[in-house]
């Protein structure tokens, strides 16, 4: 009977194993991976055209805001979507960018993926007196249910230097 408990404990220390966020991180043009999935932070882009067509106000700042594009490459083999929503800017006064979605600055927007490959422009509001330091990448999946997911858990932190 004494076995049973230890057994049991040795079993939760093996599922354990392998959870846990993995955190990298980089500068703009590197390729970071965490178990299946690649991100590459291509290009930041300072200084964000607004179409004059666009009627809509989805590609102008906010009042006191300007706009920052980052170009990604994604490639994902978990099922979760993957999205804009993942990415972030930190700023030189150590706040955080609002995200702008949707957005007509580019032609090629970041959508969102699953299972696949993808790239895109992603637009952030920053503070108009602010740089982008840092882009970040968040992203979580607990795998599949059963046996068949054992091991397709995935919790991947990553952040890449801008250089501004």
């Amino acid at each position: 009977m004494r076995a049973r408990p230890l057994l049991l404990l040795a079993a939760t220390a093996l599922l354990l194993a392998g959870c846990g966020t993995t955190e990298r991180s980089g500068k703009v043009g590197d390729t970071l991976e965490a178990n299946g999935i690649e991100v590459t932070v291509d290009e930041v882009d300072n200084s964000v055209a607004v179409p004059e067509s666009d009627v809509t106000g989805l590609s102008q700042p906010a009042a006191g805001s300007k706009l920052v594009g980052v170009r990604v490459e994604v490639c994902s083999d978990h099922g979760g979507a993957i999205g804009p929503y993942d990415f972030g800017i930190e700023t030189s006064s150590g706040g955080e960018a609002k995200l702008k979605f949707p957005q007509r600055n580019y032609a090629t927007s970041f959508d969102s993926l699953r299972d696949d490959c993808g790239d895109g422009w992603v637009v952030f509001e920053i503070p108009e007196g602010d740089t982008p330091e840092r882009v970040t990448f968040g992203f979580a999946d607990s795998g599949q249910a059963g046996p068949q997911g054992a091991g397709d858990e995935v919790d991947a932190r990553f952040s890449w230097e801008t250089g501004s």
